[in-house]
């Protein structure tokens, strides 16, 4: 009898066990589905990275963007919104799918200080982020936008050469299409070559029209904004030879500055890495006339009778006559001209007396750096360029 009652306890008891387990497990199931409920974007399906270069604007004037899915549809987690980013165009770096819709982690495009920041592709860095980051939002609240309007190769590849040297550089995509766009280098080292541009595209944001440009022997640069005022159409041309005449009897010397004494550094306001040049014409032993190519690619010619200058003529960066200063005062001494489109950066000509063994001196004064051209009565030339220590350059070595 004792031993019947123990076992119907022992049942008893197990079956109790077993309802608590089974409570439990249910009230385990139920607090979940709870938690999955409770978030605001419903349970995560799947997660996955995403194409940064598929763009897209803001679909409404309604749409939010928050800091993290957790803190979606708050107040408190709204990151940007449209009045704080109507203008900007955003990519993709995580597509997640949940049970109530698809969400995007945004990038905004940009292109850092100037393009220089970094010289090839960021990856997802602390550092990049800190300025590309523009938060989550749901896809039904963005809309695709494609930044090329119009884009197409040319049949046959068009010739041109450097005006204007720093004014813009070769960039890996026309500013604002991609995630980010850098610049690739310069065209400090491709002053004195043909240039040739193979496909043109046009951007919608602007209508501004890009060319990509390779070199004669087909060396793959980059994309600058097609600017008269950068590029010059057609075949490039010795400044030598298109501004100087060399009578019977005189001669013209070339002089080009070595790269080493340029330090070869890239400064977002100068060119300081080009290349400075000057033809020296003789007649008779003396100097007649001299053509200086200086740091920012314009020439500048002189004119000289027994050892005195008598005119001084400035050339635009497309290689048009632009100022002419024939004032004896001005030529005895120095004077400076503040070239358009680079108020600030002035040209110093300065002249030296009889006595001295210099001649001439044009000077480059730039906001990154200078760089001088110096004439010796006996033609000898003498380069220098000082890039500024407390001015940002960066090495040439990582824009080739």
């Amino acid at each position: 009898m004792k031993k019947s009652r123990l076992f119907l306890l022992g049942l008893v008891g197990i079956t109790m066990a077993g309802c608590s387990a089974t409570g439990q497990s249910k009230s385990a199931v139920a607090s979940a589905n709870s938690s999955s409920t409770k978030s605001p974007v419903g349970r995560i399906i799947s997660t996955e990275k995403a194409n940064p270069d598929i763009s897209y604007k803001m679909a409404n004037k309604h749409v939010k963007f928050y800091r993290s899915l957790k803190e979606f549809g708050t107040k408190s987690g709204v990151y940007s919104s449209y009045a704080t980013a109507k203008t900007l165009t955003f990519g993709p770096i995580e597509k997640y799918t949940t049970t109530k819709g698809i969400y995007y982690h945004m990038v905004n495009y940009s292109y850092g200080a100037y393009g220089f920041d970094h010289p090839s592709l960021p990856d997802m860095s602390k550092d990049y982020m800190e300025f590309a980051e523009n938060g989550y939002v749901k896809s039904t609240d963005l809309k695709r936008y494609h930044p090329i309007k119009k884009a197409w190769t040319y049949k046959h590849r068009k010739p041109y050469y450097v005006g204007n040297t720093w004014s813009h550089r070769l960039w890996n995509a026309p500013v604002a299409t991609m995630h980010y766009a850098y610049v690739m280098r310069g065209f400090d080292r491709l002053a004195m070559q043909q240039l040739y541009a193979t496909k043109e595209e046009v951007k919608r944001s602007n209508g501004a029209h890009y060319v990509y440009l390779e070199t004669a022997k087909g060396r793959k640069l980059g994309w600058v904004a097609k600017s008269p005022k950068t590029l010059i159409a057609g075949y490039y041309r010795d400044p030598g030879s298109q501004f100087l005449t060399v009578q019977p009897g005189q001669t013209m010397r070339k002089h080009v500055q070595s790269k080493k004494s340029t330090h070869n550094r890239v400064g977002i306001n100068d060119s300081l890495s080009l290349q400075q040049r000057a033809y020296v014409v003789k007649s008779q032993y003396q100097v007649s006339k001299v053509l200086v190519m200086g740091m920012d690619n314009r020439p500048t010619k002189i004119y000289f009778s027994n050892g005195h200058a008598t005119k001084v003529k400035f050339y635009e960066y497309w290689r048009k006559p632009w100022k002419t200063v024939t004032k004896p005062k001005k030529l005895r001494t120095h004077f400076s001209v503040w070239h358009e489109f680079a108020e600030g950066v002035p040209t110093r000509v300065s002249f030296f007396s009889s006595k001295s063994p210099k001649l001439t001196a044009v000077k480059t004064e730039g906001s990154d750096g200078s760089a001088t051209t110096t004439i010796y009565r006996s033609g000898k030339v003498a380069f220098k360029t000082h890039p500024y220590k407390h001015v940002v350059t960066y090495p040439l070595s990582d824009f080739k």
